[in-house]
């Protein structure tokens, strides 16, 4: 009987020792290097749109006119802004070079990166130049001024 138990005794024991091994084996492995390629799409730049109220009480030589622009980014990614011009376009003989249009720096208002959807004002000045001559075609017109950025 005693055989009997020392041999399940070492029975037992060569079977620890077995899975022991088999789990030591359980975390051998290679090592290797690989390769391998993807993808990236890159989104496209949106326009800008830039739009303001009429600007009224334009006079030969007179005062500079207050006018805010309302910048929208459209886009689904931030634009960069920098400066946003204005121009008066000719119009039934009144010529747009007659008007001065300021120059916004975008970047004296907030940072010069807009968010995607996010809406902004900046304010500039118009004003009408005296031009030494007869600028009566300009009487009564409501003149387009076209914005532009950057």
């Amino acid at each position: 009987m005693k055989l009997f138990k020392q041999k399940k005794g070492i029975a037992l024991l060569a079977a620890v020792a077995v899975v022991a091994i088999a789990a030591f084996g359980a975390y051998a492995y290679f090592s290797s290097t690989g390769t391998g390629s993807g993808t990236a799409t890159v989104g496209s730049s949106s326009g800008i749109e830039l739009s303001s109220p009429v600007v009224g009480d334009l006079y030969p030589g007179g005062v500079d006119v207050p006018v805010t622009v309302t910048l929208h980014n459209t886009g689904a990614g931030n634009e960069y802004v920098d400066t946003i011009s204005g121009v008066v376009v000719d119009q039934a003989g009144c010529l747009g070079s007659w008007f001065t249009v300021d120059d916004i720096t975008y970047a004296d208002y907030l940072t010069r990166d807009t968010t995607a959807g996010d809406t902004d004002t900046a304010g500039t000045n118009v004003r009408m130049n005296e031009s030494l001559g007869n600028q009566d075609t300009c009487q009564g017109l409501t003149l387009d001024i076209t914005w532009s950025s950057n």
